[in-house]
C-alpha cells in the first residue's frame, strides 16, 4: 500500500452499529474524485493509495504527500459532517500498518 519512505497509513473506522458499509463507501470515492480533481489522476495514482475493508467499516488512506494528506483531511470532514466529531476514529499507523 505504501509509495513513500515517510508515509503515514491513516486508519478511519466507525462503530459497526453507526456504519454502513454503503455510506462509507460513498463517501471514500467522493473523497478520491475531490482529489483527483485537484491533483489529477495521475498525481493521485502516484501518490496516495487508499482501502475500504469489505469486512468492517475501515478505510485506510496513505498520507505523506500532499495529496494523500489532502484526502485524508477530506475523508475526515466528511465523516465529520455524516457522524459528527466523536462518531468516528482515526489511527495513525506507521508505514506498513495494519487494519
Amino acid at each position: 500500500m505504501a509509495k513513500t519512505e515517510s508515509a503515514t497509513i491513516y486508519k478511519f473506522s466507525v462503530p459497526k452499529g453507526r456504519a454502513n458499509g454503503d455510506i462509507l463507501q460513498a463517501i471514500l470515492t467522493l473523497a478520491v474524485r475531490e482529489t483527483e480533481l485537484i491533483y489529477g489522476r495521475a498525481k493521485l495514482k502516484l501518490e496516495t493509495d487508499y482501502k475500504l475493508a469489505t469486512n468492517r467499516p475501515v478505510c485506510l488512506i496513505e498520507g505523506g504527500t500532499e495529496c494523500g494528506e489532502h484526502l485524508a483531511k477530506l475523508m475526515s470532514g466528511f465523516l465529520i459532517k455524516q457522524y459528527g466529531e466523536n462518531g468516528f476514529r482515526v489511527d495513525r499507523l506507521p508505514k506498513g500498518g495494519r487494519a
